[in-house]
């Protein structure tokens, strides 16, 4: 696929929108993220934040306080 046929960030932003809106595991949402060869780390990171931003407060506030525990 030549750069001007990949697909643009908005087009991989409307993808990211449509798994959270269809309800997706958010570990399947992040692996999709991750799977896309031709985005920067940056790119696959503001993704990756958008879905994040997209969940209930409480699963956020979960996953934070989980996350926090694994690393201390």
């Amino acid at each position: 696929m030549s750069a001007s046929e990949r697909p643009g960030l908005a087009s991989y932003r409307d993808s990211v929108t449509g798994l959270v809106e269809a309800g997706e595991a958010f570990g399947d949402i992040e692996y999709a993220i991750d799977a896309v060869p031709d985005l920067t780390n940056d790119q696959k990171a503001a993704l990756w934040l958008l879905a994040f931003s997209m969940r209930e407060p409480g699963d956020q506030q979960r996953d934070v306080e989980a996350y926090l525990l694994s690393v201390s």
